[in-house]
């Protein structure tokens, strides 16, 4: 009973971390070149396409 609230809890800190990691380096990639970023954004789409 008291496993199922802490394996909630934590699932829910781990999205969040990942989130914010994800942000953050969002964030700086697009801060330290915004040009480079939209092209590899462009790449990808291509690639999928």
């Amino acid at each position: 009973m008291d496993a199922s609230p802490l394996i909630g809890s934590s699932i829910f800190l781990y999205i969040l971390a990942f989130i914010a990691v994800m942000a953050i380096f969002a964030y700086l990639t697009y801060s330290i070149s915004p040009k480079g970023k939209k092209r590899r954004e462009e790449r990808r789409n291509n690639r999928h396409k």
